[in-house]
């Protein structure tokens, strides 16, 4: 790629600190935003909570001030997790995760596309999650942030339809990250608290298996070298990417049965 003014949220680490070094390196103008910088930055950090509104606009107000007005992709990876039952789960639990996983990425959009539309040009892409096309276990609120960006951007997408900016979800699947530090957890009543002791288990196994970060660097930078983008991205392994297609074919109470039996629930 040519040189690029990219922005990425949630660059402390993870994802965001793989991708957003690795642009450095490659001679891009990168500006990674998070709460807090960890000293293993090699791009510019402007610390921001993209839950704040305001703190988003004085973010991006600074970052167009020295680019000119000019930004050429933002990738939203700023994200937590969230463990527990629906109905143990309270209001504060809830809104701690729709304010980084939903509105955060809305308000970064909403500084963007405008500018986006003038230049005619320019990529959003949004860290979104395979686990958005089921209602898993335990994760329900967690499914249900991530396949409200799923819809946003299908609604966004068309909004700016000819417009030359290229919008799209990453549907990640399991990714060897920590995020298993920053999870909201929630209450667990008695009645679920077995179901649940077994299934945090599987799921810290899961994630310590994942795809490493590296490994999505050529993934992501073809993905940015394209044209006419597809809603949405699944990446991960074979058989998470094989349940989008399972969901769509099986019968409901079919598939169904199978995330119960892979959740441990019968």
């Amino acid at each position: 790629m040519q040189s690029k003014v990219i922005v990425i949220t949630g660059s402390s680490s993870g994802v965001g600190l793989t991708l957003a070094n690795y642009f450095h390196d490659k001679g891009h103008t990168v500006y990674g935003l998070s709460r807090t910088a960890k000293g293993q930055e090699k791009f510019k950090h402007i610390a921001t909570d993209v839950s704040d509104k305001e703190n988003v606009q004085r973010t991006f107000q600074q970052i167009f001030s020295e680019t000119n007005n000019h930004i050429d992709v933002l990738i939203n990876n700023a994200g937590i997790g969230m463990l527990g039952a629906v109905e143990d789960a309270s209001k504060t639990d809830i809104e701690k995760l729709l304010d980084v996983n939903v509105y955060g990425t809305i308000y970064t959009m909403q500084e963007v596309l405008p500018k986006m539309r003038t230049q005619k040009n320019g990529y959003i892409l949004n860290v979104s999650s395979i686990a958005s096309n089921n209602g898993l276990p335990f994760r329900g609120y967690y499914s249900a942030s991530k396949a409200m960006i799923d819809r946003l951007i299908e609604s966004v997408r068309l909004e700016n339809r000819h417009t030359g900016i290229e919008i799209s979800t990453l549907n990640f699947g399991d990714i060897k990250t920590n995020i298993a530090e920053g999870r909201v957890k929630t209450f667990v009543s008695k009645f679920y608290q077995k179901k649940y002791d077994a299934m945090i288990a599987d799921i810290d196994h899961e994630v310590e298996q994942g795809t490493p970060t590296e490994d999505l660097i050529p993934i992501i930078e073809g993905i940015l070298e394209q044209k006419g983008l597809k809603p949405h991205y699944y990446i991960g392994k074979s058989m998470q990417k094989f349940s989008v297609t399972l969901k769509n074919i099986l019968p409901q109470k079919m598939f169904e049965n199978i995330i119960a039996k892979y959740s441990k629930l019968d």
